[in-house]
């Protein structure tokens, strides 16, 4: 009996996991009415809510190369901006990147000639505000930049400095909500990645903070070229100094590494994340078998949810897979993805709807309760492939 199904048969008589296969009754034409609400249904606080320290908004980045006609989002990206959307509520994403809000680019991607996942992104549903930006060629002291991501890279810091808020990049991932860490009276927040550097790819800011304007002056000088030089390097500089600020300022707080980025670019992580576990029963099992019998064509599987009970990985050990991860302690997920560096994981070749909705991944199931939100609503299918196209 594998140790999915002794889960379901617990599920009974335990008190360790619930699952229930009732769907939430939100139809894809409320879901832009309950933006007003949080996931739990109170009501979303006011933008000048003085609890608000750091403020309720999200900053991504996407900058387009020279004589791109369109954007190339995929289903890790709706994932990513859906989960800051779903578990934060915020007033306002912004998306800063090199064409304008009036663009073809934009036009394109609205309609959906670029693809489903450009067309959702685009959509009423997050209502992403526009910012045009200049994307810089070159850092203050002169040096080229020559890299894309270098070039997001001062764009993100100058955006978070001049409106506050949290950037993430694309390839992280909201787990929880982040109101404890922005109302926390600290004037920024960030984690540490692996080798104990602060990470770049997701951070938190008042607006005109010490930490980011400190950071967006010292990058200029910085840069040299190198990957995170002018990033991780300066911003673990800046953060460290800045955590031992005299009372009261608070300026800086750096979360430990399990909280913004658990995994990493090395291979032994990148499997550990997202390595399919084929002797872990599917998700899907039943959904499949049900098509394979050629069940009504119009029959959209019902997934189940599963809620874990705060005691139940001691209490019952047996019902979670020796390979699962525990991701209690993670606000954001930095899913270093392996493509990127050429490097082969066992069953993965890429993020996509069936990958996670199969929870046979750490990865998939971490993201997997808002996967099962998106597809109760209709926004995804479980064979959309990862580009949408």
């Amino acid at each position: 009996m594998s140790i999915q199904t002794r889960r379901h048969l617990a599920l009974h008589r335990a008190e360790g996991l619930k699952k229930t296969n009732t769907p939430t009754p939100c139809a894809p034409e409320l879901a832009v009415a309950s933006s007003r609400r949080q996931p739990d249904g109170r009501p979303r606080r006011d933008r000048h809510d003085a609890r608000d320290v750091i403020p309720n908004q999200v900053h991504f980045v996407y900058v387009l190369p020279k004589n791109t006609p369109d954007f190339s989002f995929e289903f890790s990206h709706f994932l990513s901006i859906y989960a800051a959307w779903h578990y934060w509520r915020p007033h306002t994403i912004y998306l800063h990147t090199n064409v304008p809000a009036t663009g073809d680019e934009v036009a394109r991607a609205r309609n959906g000639t670029a693809g489903k996942w450009n067309k959702h992104i685009f959509s009423k549903l997050f209502d992403v505000q526009i910012n045009t930006v200049t994307v810089p060629t070159h850092a203050g002291n002169g040096k080229e930049l020559k890299n894309m991501e270098h070039r997001s890279d001062f764009v993100r810091v100058k955006a978070v400095h001049d409106l506050g808020g949290v950037y993430i990049d694309w390839d992280v991932h909201a787990l929880r909500d982040i109101a404890p860490l922005r109302e926390a009276g600290f004037k920024a927040v960030a984690g540490r990645q692996r080798g104990g550097e602060v990470n770049s790819g997701t951070f938190l800011s008042v607006r005109g903070g010490r930490m980011v304007a400190l950071w967006m002056r010292q990058m200029h000088t910085a840069y040299t070229g190198a990957w995170t030089a002018h990033s991780n390097a300066v911003l673990t500089r800046v953060a460290q100094r800045l955590v031992a600020a005299p009372a009261p300022a608070r300026e800086m707080l750096i979360m430990e590494r399990d909280a913004f980025a658990p995994g990493s670019w090395v291979a032994h992580d990148t499997d550990a994340l997202f390595a399919v576990h084929n002797t872990t029963v599917s998700n899907l099992q039943r959904a499949d078998a049900a098509a394979v019998a050629g069940g009504p064509a119009t029959a959209r599987p019902v997934l189940p949810a599963y809620e874990e009970a705060f005691a139940a990985r001691w209490d019952t050990p047996e019902l979670f897979e020796d390979w699962e991860r525990d991701w209690s302690a993670t606000y954001l997920l930095h899913a270093f993805t392996p493509v990127r560096w050429s490097h082969e994981v066992d069953g993965f070749t890429h993020i996509t709807p069936r990958y996670v909705l199969a929870r046979q991944s750490n990865f998939a199931r971490a993201v997997y309760p808002v996967a099962r939100l998106m597809h109760e609503r209709g926004l995804i299918e479980v064979e959309d492939s990862h580009t949408g196209r």
